[in-house]
């Protein structure tokens, strides 16, 4: 027994010693001077030409707080293109993606006025940035802390309102998931869109499932001749 382990620790360090040795090469990209000290990247995605759409949210002030959003675009190399500060605040940013030479960006808002939240689309071409922005979804409830839900597979949620956003792998749709809990009133909505923002399908699970509190892993969508 004694023997057969020590062949296993000395077959173990050939095989560290030898990864150890294997070529691994890398390069720096171009460095260059960020006046957006603060900053999160949000989102990436490539823009059909081989290079990259980055957004970056940024923060400023003595209290940081978010002022705005970055548009970088980058070559098929990494080197830097062009920029576009879209000054936005106010907003909860949900997601972003790319389709048809068009940059889509998710916000949640709370309508004080209405006691509403409500899902907008910021949508711009990519080669010459114009957002416009679109409304796509109302939810009465009352404002909550944190609504957008991060954790997909393990979800604990009591009451109030909690809402997420989740694409198919090939990001051909999306869908909305609103959760509002009061009280005895316990409803759960999923709201299906395709990437031109076009509403296809919605579905109350309240009576579908007897499991009201749950967490999404995955979608897929069934290709309709």
């Amino acid at each position: 027994m004694t023997k057969q382990l020590v062949v296993l620790c000395l077959f173990l360090v050939g095989v560290l010693g030898y990864a150890q040795k294997m070529p691994v090469s890398y390069d720096f990209g171009e460095k260059f001077n960020d006046r957006h000290r603060y900053s999160n990247l949000l989102t990436i995605a490539e823009d059909g030409e081989g290079g990259y759409i980055l957004v970056r949210g940024y923060f400023q002030g003595m209290i940081l707080k978010p002022k705005g959003y970055l548009i970088e675009r980058y070559n098929i190399d990494l080197e830097f293109i062009s920029e576009y500060n879209y000054k936005l605040k106010g907003l909860d940013f949900i997601d972003g993606f790319l389709t048809n030479g068009q940059l889509n960006l998710l916000f949640l808002n709370y309508n004080y006025g209405t006691g509403q939240y409500e899902y907008w689309i910021h949508r711009t071409p990519i080669i010459d940035i114009n957002f416009k922005p679109q409304k796509l979804l109302s939810i009465a409830s009352e404002e909550v802390r944190s609504p957008v839900g991060k954790n997909y597979y393990n979800r604990n949620f009591t009451k109030g309102f909690s809402t997420a956003i989740l694409f198919d792998q090939e990001k051909t749709g999306f869908i909305i998931s609103t959760h509002h809990k009061k009280g005895k009133s316990n409803k759960h909505m999923i709201h299906m869109y395709d990437t031109a923002m076009n509403k296809k399908y919605e579905q109350d699970l309240k009576y579908e499932i007897e499991e009201k509190n749950f967490a999404f892993e995955n979608i897929a969508y069934s290709k309709v001749t």
